[in-house]
């Protein structure tokens, strides 16, 4: 398996050179036959060349990689985020990565959210109207269209059958935003009658949200349109305890091709300083070895991660005094040990 890694901006520069040794590691010891390559995608190519996703790079990316490893995008130095636009939603549209997994790792277990990853508010399609240099008007579409919808729901309720949920829970707004959103409730309803296993249920996404916060032991599944996803990914992370915390997988189930990235961006406040935490890198990390069908090596890896995250060589944000360097030496010592005592 060939994954693209593209470290990308800010913290990104620094988590994912960090983490990488524990892929090596691992891939060696486990024997996953996993190479890397890569990619300096990101704020500094677009400031020299102009260019954030090279001509060509869709296709190289689809025959020749099984996967891209991001960082994170953003930089003060672009404030309207044009080369991570053009690189993170060039790889989403043109790789057809439609189906994004954000899991939200609480007390009381995971909750799957997710979140339809190509369409929506993020199609791209509107304008402005200005006068005088002033923008007076401005317009995003919202665009669905059922082949998305249908093939996203019906690929997500498989998913959480096959993971033994039984409640799914679809957030819409179909109440006032009546087109699109009942597109989402009619498709939920129908492809829910091919899954007896699911008890499904339906919630607008304000009171979902407040009902989240509130109480989170009632989830298990979640689907969601991809801004109520975005928004809901984040509440997520809160829960969790921090962006920091929260990884993503972005799946295309007919290819097989998927983008995985830490959620929490590339956070310039403290790129720089060697305190930012790995975690949801690591823990991003573990979902593509699940992704790969190496359950094995995942499960050990999430171990040793949660193992170091509550010891002295975490990260200060987790009440630690590491830097995000000793964060990952602690985890790859704990493989080492585990990897020994499991062939002695």
């Amino acid at each position: 398996m060939k994954i693209a890694v593209v470290p990308g901006d800010g913290i990104g520069k620094e988590v994912v050179p960090a983490v990488l040794p524990a892929l090596e590691y691992l891939g060696e010891a486990y024997q996953l036959g996993l190479e890397y390559e890569i990619f300096t995608w990101g704020a500094d190519e677009w400031l020299d060349t102009g260019i954030g996703l090279p001509a060509g790079a869709i296709d190289l990316l689809s025959s020749e990689y099984h996967s891209v490893f991001l960082g994170a995008l953003g930089d003060p130095r672009i404030p309207d985020m044009v080369h991570g636009r053009d690189i993170l939603l060039g790889m989403r549209k043109g790789l057809d990565l439609y189906v994004n997994y954000r899991p939200i790792t609480l007390p009381s277990g995971v909750i799957d959210l997710y979140r339809e990853n190509t369409q929506g508010l993020y199609v791209g399609i509107g304008g402005t109207v200005a006068r005088a240099g002033t923008v007076d008007v401005a317009i995003d579409e919202c665009v669905y269209t059922r082949e998305t919808v249908e093939k996203f729901v019906r690929f997500c309720l498989g998913q959480l059958r096959d993971k033994g949920r039984r409640k799914v829970t679809l957030v819409h707004k179909s109440n006032a935003v009546p087109n699109t959103g009942g597109l989402w409730q009619d498709v939920f309803r129908r492809e829910l009658r091919n899954f007896p296993e699911l008890t499904g249920s339906e919630e607008y996404v304000d009171s979902f949200c407040y009902n989240l916060v509130r109480d989170a032991t009632p989830y298990e599944g979640i689907l969601a349109s991809n801004l109520f996803g975005d928004i809901i990914s984040d509440i997520g992370a809160a829960l969790m305890g921090g962006l920091g915390l929260a990884s993503s997988a972005s799946i295309c189930p007919e290819t097989g091709f998927a983008l995985f990235e830490p959620v929490h961006g590339s956070a310039p406040d403290i790129a720089g300083k060697g305190i930012a935490n790995p975690y949801a890198a690591a823990m991003s990390l573990a979902l593509m070895l699940d992704h790969f069908g190496h359950s094995q090596a995942a499960e050990r890896f999430r171990s040793c991660v949660i193992e170091a995250s509550r010891g002295d060589a975490a990260t200060p944000d987790l009440g630690g005094q590491g830097t995000t360097g000793r964060f990952m030496d602690q985890v790859v010592a704990l493989l080492k040990r585990g990897t020994d005592n499991r062939t002695s």
